[in-house]
C-alpha cells in the first residue's frame, strides 16, 4: 500500500513526508483519516469502472507507466491560469488553496490574499455562502487527531453556525450525469470522525454538524450535503472498524 498521508501527533501535529505504512512506522506517525478510508471499496467504482478505465487508458497510452495511468483515470482539467491541461487533483488543490486564502483574510485582515485569482469563479459561491448566512470562520486546514483511533486528519474549514461548531469539507467533482448522486459514504465518514475528534478536543457536549460542499468543476455551481446525526454515528462506527483493520494489516510491527 502506498501514496498515503501520515501525521506525527506526538506534540503539535504535522504532516510527515512518509507515504507508506513502512515509512510511517519508522517515524511513529498516524495514518490519515482518508488513507484509512481508501481501504473501503465501492463495488461499481473499484470492481467495474476502474478496471475498464485503466484498460482503456493503457490501450490509448501504451508507453505510459502504471503510475501515470493511475493518475489519468481521474481525468484532467483545463487550468484557468494559462489554459493548459492539468490533473484533476491539481485543479482541486488550487481551488482549496484559494478558499483557504480568502477565508483566512476574512478572519484576519493582516493575512495575505491576492485581490483576484483565476480560481475565484469556483471559490466565490462558498465565500458568498459564508457572508450571506452569518457563518463565523474559526479555522482552515485544522489538523485533528485521536490517540485511541490512532489516526489524524485536516479539516478544510471549521466555523460556527448559530453559535455551534460546524465542519465543512470541499470536493471538486464533475457533477454532469450524476443525477445528484455525487456524494459518497466516505465523505460523511471522514467528516463525522473529524467532528468527533473536535468534540473531544474542545470537550463539547454535542457533536458538531458536518457539511460536504461539492464544487462542480464544469458549471462552477456549489452543492451542499448536510449529513444527519444518524449518518454521522454510523460513519464513526464504520471508521473505528476500518482503523482497527488498517493497523492490524498495515501498521503491525
Amino acid at each position: 500500500m502506498s501514496d498515503g498521508h501520515f501525521y506525527n501527533c506526538i506534540d503539535e501535529p504535522y504532516l510527515t513526508k512518509a507515504s507508506t505504512p513502512a515509512q510511517a512506522k519508522k517515524v511513529k506517525a498516524y495514518p490519515s483519516c482518508t488513507t484509512i478510508l481508501s481501504t473501503m471499496k465501492n463495488d461499481f467504482l473499484d470492481n467495474i469502472w476502474t478496471p475498464r478505465k485503466i484498460v482503456e487508458l493503457a490501450r490509448e497510452y501504451p508507453l505510459a507507466s502504471v503510475q501515470e495511468i493511475q493518475e489519468m483515470k481521474y481525468g484532467h482539467r483545463i487550468s484557468p491560469v494559462d489554459g493548459s491541461t492539468i490533473k484533476s487533483s491539481e485543479f482541486g488543490t488550487a481551488v482549496h488553496a484559494r478558499l483557504e486564502e480568502v477565508i483566512n483574510k476574512l478572519m484576519d485582515e493582516a493575512a495575505e490574499a491576492k485581490k483576484r485569482s483565476p480560481f475565484d469563479p469556483w471559490a466565490k459561491p462558498f465565500i458568498d455562502f459564508i457572508r450571506d448566512n452569518d457563518v463565523e470562520p474559526i479555522a482552515c486546514e485544522k489538523i485533528l487527531y485521536c490517540d485511541k483511533m490512532k489516526s489524524a486528519g485536516s479539516v478544510d474549514f471549521i466555523a460556527k453556525v448559530d453559535g455551534k461548531y460546524h465542519l465543512f469539507d470541499y470536493k471538486c467533482r464533475d457533477t454532469k450525469g450524476t443525477g445528484g448522486k455525487f456524494y459518497e459514504t466516505k465523505d460523511c465518514t471522514q467528516l463525522a470522525v473529524e467532528s468527533n475528534w473536535l468534540a473531544q478536543d474542545l470537550e463539547l457536549d454535542y457533536l458538531p454538524m458536518v457539511t460536504s460542499v461539492c464544487i462542480c468543476t464544469e458549471s462552477r455551481k456549489h452543492y451542499h450535503k448536510n449529513w444527519t446525526i444518524t449518518q454521522m454515528k454510523k460513519g464513526i462506527t464504520r471508521f473505528r472498524h476500518l482503523a482497527k483493520l488498517y493497523w492490524m494489516d498495515w501498521m503491525k510491527k
